[in-house]
């Protein structure tokens, strides 16, 4: 092995070493691999190729619809509306707040989602006097789910989507379906083993309907909405967005230059004081984390390592779809269950492209890979950032430490499930 793919193998293996770790905050580790490669492996007119920059804009205009969204108090406005919907009741919050949070994954980043949700879940719990740890593990798992249905819903579909040239309707098509299947498995299976708790929880408020009415009056969406012009702006670019999204491939406009319309247009609208706030509380570590990963991956490919690693797959599923798929759906799912899903979807967006070629359609691989990456990461409380930030949220607000053996119990039959309906599903349509 020749000295740069020494040096790339190196970097590779050091960064998400330390990533895997939680030691050294990932952006660091990244950035020390892309350090590396960018001295010792890529050429200087490599170093501006191996971004994607697709992801990056599109990723930094959707922080700024967000951001936007978040500090209007729009979320949360969502979820009284879903709990006074619920009537408190628990089973209906146990569906209702997991619903919403699968389809607000699909649009908007799980970690802001698990930010506002679980936080709000915990308050809601209290008023109604039923366990939140429940809803919560049910809202993770359906954040994670609901992430795969669309391109825009989880880093790792972007980061394949724009890899490939993929549109949003692409995704939706043919990861939605598989999606809904596995949320609806794994929502069934999670009540199944929460049973005892929700359904003891529900019995206990039906028992006295005045105090239920009083506690219901308690919650007031109107209440949660602290700027009303951000709130009505946010809205607005995030609708401008999906519609966009819809059309780009037949009106020519890239996905990242959509970012960057959606976040201009708030800048704008917004107001100069309060857009110097969302801009200020932007997440400028991921966006740099991303970047160096995208470098690491690219000496990966520079050196021809991806290629051996595609050559070794094909060799292992005897280069044909059907089991190809199996192979990348179950990797992705066990891969993204101890490593995060971002620098796995970095990884594996230009080990497909090796993979497909005469025989081997590209689409399938792109859909096994995701749908195997985003499900897959709930079977760990670190598998997934959602899931780290839901369950931090949870053990802040209660005190009550979530231990992996508590979560495995209920995550990992329903995870596991999930991924069999899935990879069902892809084999009866790839076939």
């Amino acid at each position: 092995m020749d000295g740069p793919r020494v040096v790339a193998l190196s970097a590779f293996v050091l960064s998400y070493g330390a990533i895997m770790s939680g030691r050294v905050h990932r952006a660091v580790a990244a950035l020390a691999g892309a350090v590396a490669v960018g001295l010792f492996v890529l050429p200087p007119a490599r170093l501006l190729e191996a971004q994607n920059w697709e992801t990056l804009l599109f990723i930094f205009g959707m922080m700024v619809v967000i951001g936007t969204l978040e500090r209007s108090g729009a979320f949360r406005w969502l979820g009284l509306h879903v709990a006074r919907w619920a009537r408190l009741d628990a089973l209906r919050l146990f569906v209702g707040l997991s619903f919403l949070a699968a389809v607000l994954a699909a649009f908007v980043d799980s970690i802001t989602v698990m930010l506002f949700l679980a936080s709000l879940t915990v308050e809601v719990a209290r008023l109604a006097e039923v366990p939140a740890l429940p809803i919560i593990v049910a809202e993770i798992t359906a954040a994670n789910i609901g992430g795969a249905a669309t391109l825009v819903g989880d880093p790792p579909n972007v980061i394949l989507g724009t890899h490939f040239g993929l549109s949003f309707l692409d995704f939706a098509w043919h990861t939605g379906p598989p999606a809904m299947l596995a949320l609806a498995l794994n929502m069934g299976l999670l009540l199944l083993v929460f049973r005892g708790e929700v359904l003891g929880s529900r019995r206990q408020l039906a028992a006295d309907p005045a105090a239920r009415a009083r506690r219901v009056a308690l919650l007031r969406p109107d209440q949660a909405v602290k700027d009303l012009h951000l709130f009505r702006t946010g809205w607005l670019a995030l609708a401008v967005v999906v519609a966009l999204l819809v059309v780009h491939r037949e009106v020519g406009v890239p996905i990242g230059v959509i970012g960057v319309c959606a976040g201009a247009l708030v800048l704008l609208v917004g107001g100069q004081h309060k857009m110097g706030e969302v801009l200020e509380s932007l997440d400028w570590a991921t966006l740099l984390f991303f970047g160096a990963l995208f470098l690491i991956v690219g000496a990966m490919e520079q050196t021809g390592l991806l290629d051996s690693v595609a050559g070794f797959v094909r060799e292992l599923s005897g280069g044909r779809v059907g089991p190809t798929v199996s192979v990348l759906l179950w990797f992705g799912a066990f891969g993204s269950a101890v490593v995060d899903n971002v620098p796995f979807a970095a990884t594996m967006a230009p080990l497909i492209g090796h993979l497909a070629g005469p025989g081997m359609s590209l689409e399938p691989l792109v859909w096994a890979t995701a749908l195997g990456t985003d499900i897959g990461g709930n079977m760990t409380p670190i598998g997934a950032s959602a899931n780290v930030v839901g369950l931090a949220v949870y053990e802040r607000a209660t005190g009550d430490r979530v231990t992996w053996g508590r979560y495995l119990r209920a995550a990992v039959p329903a995870t596991l499930a999930a991924v069999v309906s899935v990879n069902a599903f892809l084999w009866l349509v790839h076939r």
